[in-house]
């Protein structure tokens, strides 16, 4: 079986793409990493991170700022 162990840069890629290029919360991202079967960024198998991928590409990027 392969051993997938997810790497300080995966973990701080994956919140920039949620928190910084989506725009969801902490609980918000947190229900998506549940949604494909893990507690915890930490314990993705290379499978979970796989679909946790695929449901945030799939979300739409948050809106830019209009104030000035």
């Amino acid at each position: 079986m392969d051993e997938f162990r997810i790497s300080k840069a995966l973990v701080r890629a994956l919140r920039q793409l949620a928190h910084g290029q989506k725009g969801l919360d902490e609980e918000a991202y947190r229900a998506h990493v549940r949604a494909v079967g893990c507690e915890s960024t930490l314990d993705l198998t290379r499978s979970q991170h796989q679909a946790l991928l695929q449901r945030l590409f799939a979300l739409p990027d948050r809106q830019a700022s209009t104030r000035q």
